[in-house]
């Protein structure tokens, strides 16, 4: 009798580490390369606020640069332009008076107003040439003094 030979079953392929491994280290530089993006692109869009006494102080580093700059609201100063949209008003607190030019429509609530968050720039004489506002105004979820 013949004897038939089989041959034996093929055993499964090994997995090479150097496949996987490569893999981890790819992820790790592509995680790395978003969490950079990430903190890079965070860092360039926050703008810290400053007060005027702040500002004031730090005027000549701060000439030019975009800024935010938190101060209470001279209602009386405020003179809006609604033909020509130029709100114009100052910001005062321990003594400084800063003069604030805004291009656009003015807020509802500009008359009773609180206190303005100005972003802009600080321009060579000394006016602050705003191109957004927000302004603070007082909660009426506040409790009065007489309760």
């Amino acid at each position: 009798m013949a004897s038939i030979l089989q041959n034996p079953p093929a055993k499964p392929a090994a997995r090479s580490s150097g496949f996987s491994i490569k893999y981890i280290l790819g992820s790790i530089v592509l995680l790395g390369v978003i969490g950079f993006v990430l903190f890079s692109s965070f860092q360039s869009n926050a703008v810290y606020y400053y007060t005027l006494p702040e500002l004031y102080a730090q005027q000549t580093e701060l000439a030019g640069r975009t800024v935010r700059v938190n101060g209470p609201l001279d209602k009386a100063s405020i003179e809006n332009d609604q033909k020509n949209l130029v709100l114009k008003f100052n910001l005062v607190e321990g003594g400084h008076v800063l003069p604030v030019v805004y291009r656009g429509v003015a807020p509802d609530t500009m008359s009773s107003g609180e206190s303005v968050v100005a972003e802009g720039k600080l321009d060579g004489n000394g006016v602050f040439q705003a191109d957004s506002i927000l302004v603070k105004c007082p909660s009426k979820y506040e409790k009065s003094a007489e309760q």
